[in-house]
């Protein structure tokens, strides 16, 4: 039985006449006639009863039609699959990712890749970079976003971006109006710091040393998510990654471009050796337009000139 005869043989059924048939089917009617003919003969059934102007299905040729019907749903739900597989649906994407991003542009890059795959899982797990870097490792992350890279891990890598630390601080301040922070314009401000142990943290040290100024440390956290509230309560300033500060302008507080500059990264890391995931890579492709559209509203608001 070839499937052509098997269409032709359905379409008859569903619209009642070799003609209608074959309209659907886009070919002649006699080509639809003959195909039922040599369905009949291959199959050894009579299918219909020809009349004047019409044709009628046997007894034999109804059971025959559920059984295509079955078929073609068949059919049906294997077409559906491989839509689902095309667009990477019923798999699972784990993503590790620093504290940093996890809660803005992580989130906003899940919900553009989930509006387009809206039926693929996702893991989001946050942390330090040492953390995230043992997930991707142990192979819990298919994907990892991390500050900076650790030796003793194999990973294959690449920069998702590298932005100059900005100076945050509340709308109101003093230094405000400046069009650049400098060290010795914090000598004597509050100062929200990253922890003593944060990669981080060792930069900013850096930069405050060579150009002799004790900063007045405050507090200490380990996130910037937490140092942006902090800022944003008015209980001090801090030099922090601007794509994380970004989402808290509208509590009140502004960026300043931060002299000399403090570099702010991130990496993206995946376990090495593993065979290539397509359902990593069209987030990866996401995530990097994300951040270049934000970098770009970024670069938009200095222009003008924050208010």
């Amino acid at each position: 039985m070839r499937f052509s005869h098997i269409e032709a043989f359905r379409a008859v059924m569903i619209t009642g006449s070799t003609t209608a048939a074959a309209r659907i089917l886009h070919t002649s009617q006699p080509n639809v006639s003959r195909s039922i003919a040599q369905l009949e003969k291959a199959a050894g059934l009579q299918l219909f009863e020809r009349m004047p102007g019409k044709v009628v299905p046997t007894t034999d040729g109804l059971s025959f039609f559920n059984e295509v019907q079955r078929s073609f749903h068949g059919l049906r739900r294997l077409e559906e699959a491989a839509n689902r597989i095309r667009r990477f649906s019923g798999g699972l994407l784990r993503i590790g990712s620093i504290q940093t991003l996890a809660h803005g542009l992580i989130p906003r890059s899940i919900k553009r890749f989930a509006e387009i795959y809206p039926e693929t899982g996702i893991s989001i797990h946050a942390g330090h970079s040492a953390a995230v870097s043992q997930w991707v490792d142990e192979m819990s992350c298919d994907v990892g976003i991390v500050s900076h890279l650790y030796e003793n891990y194999g990973f294959s890598s690449e920069e998702l971006y590298s932005v100059d630390g900005v100076c945050l601080m509340p709308a109101e301040h003093r230094l405000a109006g400046k069009a650049a922070v400098r060290p010795a314009d914090l000598a004597d401000e509050p100062y929200i710091s990253f922890a003593q142990n944060d990669h981080g943290r060792s930069n900013v040290d850096e930069v405050f040393s060579k150009a002799g100024i004790d900063r007045r440390i405050t507090l200490e956290t380990p996130f910037s998510t937490i140092t942006c509230a902090l800022v944003a309560q008015g209980l001090g300033v801090a030099i922090v990654n601007p794509l994380a500060a970004q989402d808290y302008r509208h509590l009140g507080v502004v960026m300043r471009p931060f002299r000399p500059s403090i570099k702010h990264e991130a990496l993206l890391i995946y376990p090495k050796g593993r065979p290539e995931n397509r359902l990593v890579a069209s987030f990866i492709e996401i995530l990097k337009a994300v951040t270049m559209e934000e970098k770009a509203a970024l670069s938009a608001v200095r222009e003008r000139g924050e208010k």
